[in-house]
């Protein structure tokens, strides 16, 4: 059954998408309302404003930091990919910044100069004269009816003419901007002008005293009317400013009053324009800081998985698959790499076979040429005792020493034939969970007994766990290799046992170090081959079969010598894992 590496799918690019969304939402809000918070006259209308700048970018910071911190962690720990992320968000933050906040400045500052601009004294000054010049034309308007009512031009003609028409024309002619005049008393109620001017019996009758009367706004205008007596009768002359006027007035008074409330704020809004160069700034940087780290993610845990990947065929396992969303822009890698697996394991059978093939080619040559060996003797010590015989001259002595070299031959053969079987690996490993420390310390002591010429030593690391392997086994590994040790001529050998880490993975590491003459380097490549042995009196299947017995317990072996100084071979077993 093929194994399974799978490439997540990630979500982090679409929530990043979201919260620069809101970013921009904010930003839009706060921009909006920049001025109102700043003049605003109940400070109540802002806090949830207020507390929503505040609170997302201590929200983005706040993620900022501990993914900033996870890498850090990543970084310090050595996964892998972690370097290469936290260059690509260090990047892109740096990136970000030397853009945001020069962009951030300059927008400041022109938000600065555009509200210098506005506040510019000589607007201050406009508005302060257009608001004079309109109450100043109002002040003539009404000072032009009292002076005609205080005339002694309109005190003749009222007094001396009767005609209603000719009093109007004669006033128009020295008065064209009035618009309405009202005379009563002495039985005369006269009305000249624009009707809609003329003011109603009510507002006579309220109002009786000489002078201006109070001002009335209605569709035509604002009216504006004059009180007099003239020969005990009341006259009202009336006069009308524009339909807008009274609309401009208030504009150009709202205008003065905002003008000099912004002028009084004036700190107060530099600040709060500085400060708005920094949220802006700021949280497009932190945002940044996120979109860097969603990105790098998805570019580096494909490249991790296929590292993940690459070294399970480092140790040699090709039943397995990566797979990664079809969405993924890295997919076309996953693919080719899933390709080259299945090349690859169609290769290694191949080659595999063919080694098989070879090897056993080899190690029956190898193998009938030992056999043949003993077999001479064996052919020529039967001839003699057969000739003997046929001739009469057999004696006992010839007999027994024919005799005696053929068993001799037949129990080298037997030998032969025992280690070729050991070889060959008769059983499957009897697996049980043990402690080597206590197998080595038992074997050297049966080796001490052996050879006390010898110094045997045995240290071993802080933590020797235990392995699961067959004890036997075990045992013959340790024997041969002891064994080979005495036949280089050691001196000294020194065992040692530790736990080692390959990756992710612990080891048991056993190594014996001899003082011997060592493996000249033209040897060396064949010390495992069956049948090749460094001595001439060797079997040649001793290394072969610790190789045999390491590798079905999934471990490794190899050595390193230096003629005349001597040998050390290291075997890694699997710990804590069930072989299968």
């Amino acid at each position: 059954m093929r194994g399974i590496f799978r490439i997540q799918g990630q979500r982090s690019v679409g929530l990043v998408i979201a919260i620069f969304l809101i970013l921009i939402v904010l930003v839009m809000l706060w921009t909006s309302q920049l001025l109102e918070t700043v003049s605003g006259d109940d400070p109540a209308q802002t806090p949830i404003l207020l507390i929503l700048s505040l609170l997302f970018p201590a929200t983005l910071l706040t993620l900022s930091a501990v993914n900033v911190f996870r890498i850090l962690a990543q970084r310090r720990s050595g996964v892998p990919g972690s370097r290469l992320r936290l260059r690509m968000v260090g990047s892109f933050s740096l990136a970000v910044l030397v853009t945001a906040i020069p962009m951030a400045i300059l927008s400041s500052m022109f938000l600065q100069k555009a509200t210098d601009l506005w506040l510019a004294p000589v607007n201050g000054m406009a508005l302060e004269a257009a608001e004079d010049m309109t109450r100043e034309y109002h002040s003539d308007a009404l000072a032009r009816l009292g002076y005609l009512a205080d005339s002694d031009y309109l005190a003749e003609i009222i007094t001396t003419e009767k005609d209603m028409a000719i009093i109007w024309a004669d006033v128009r002619d020295v008065a064209p901007w009035l618009k309405a005049m009202q005379v009563s008393g002495n039985d005369e109620n006269l009305r000249m002008g624009e009707p809609s001017l003329f003011l109603s019996v009510a507002d006579l009758e309220e109002f009786t005293a000489a002078g201006p009367l109070p001002r009335k706004i209605s569709s035509s205008g604002t009216l504006l009317s004059w009180q007099t007596y003239i020969g005990g009768r009341r006259v009202v002359l009336s006069s009308s400013l524009p339909v807008s006027f009274e609309t401009n007035v208030r504009t150009v008074s709202l205008a003065r009053e905002n003008w000099r409330r912004y002028e009084r704020l004036r700190g107060r809004l530099s600040g709060s324009l500085a400060a708005f160069g920094l949220y802006l700034a700021g949280p497009l940087i932190l945002m940044a800081l996120l979109i860097g780290m969603a990105l790098s993610e998805r570019i580096i845990r494909p490249l991790v998985t296929l590292g993940d990947a690459t070294r399970k065929i480092t140790d040699g396992d090709f039943s397995f698959r990566v797979l990664a969303p079809r969405e993924d822009e890295l997919i076309f890698l996953t693919e080719s790499f899933n390709s080259m697996i299945g090349e690859l394991e169609a290769s290694r059978t191949k080659i595999v076979q063919s080694e098989k093939v070879a090897a056993w080619q080899t190690i029956a040559q190898r193998l009938a040429h030992e056999l043949r060996n003993p077999l001479t003797p064996i052919k020529l010590s039967a001839q003699r005792v057969q000739r003997k015989s046929l001739d009469g001259t057999l004696n006992s002595e010839i007999l027994d020493t024919s005799m005696s070299l053929i068993l001799r031959e037949v129990d080298g053969l037997d030998k032969l034939l025992q280690d070729f079987r050991e070889f060959a690996g008769g059983s499957e490993p009897k697996l049980v969970s043990l402690s080597m420390d206590v197998i080595l310390r038992e074997t050297v002591e049966r080796f001490r007994t052996v050879d006390s010429s010898i110094e045997w030593n045995i240290t071993t690391g802080a933590e020797v766990p235990l392995v699961s392997a067959d004890v036997l086994q075990m045992r013959q590994v340790l024997v041969n290799l002891l064994k080979n040790a005495m036949e280089a001529g050691a001196q000294k050998v020194v065992c040692r046992i530790d736990l080692v880490h390959r990756g992710t993975t612990p080891y048991l590491r056993l190594q014996i170090r001899d003082d011997g003459e060592g493996i000249h380097q033209d040897r060396s490549d064949g010390v495992f081959q069956p049948y090749h042995s460094t001595r001439d009196r060797g079997s040649g299947l001793g290394l072969a079969v610790v190789q045999r017995i390491i590798y079905d317990h999934q471990g490794r072996i190899w050595f390193e010598s230096e003629p005349g100084s001597g040998t050390v071979f290291y075997i890694d077993l699997p710990v804590g894992e069930e072989i299968t």
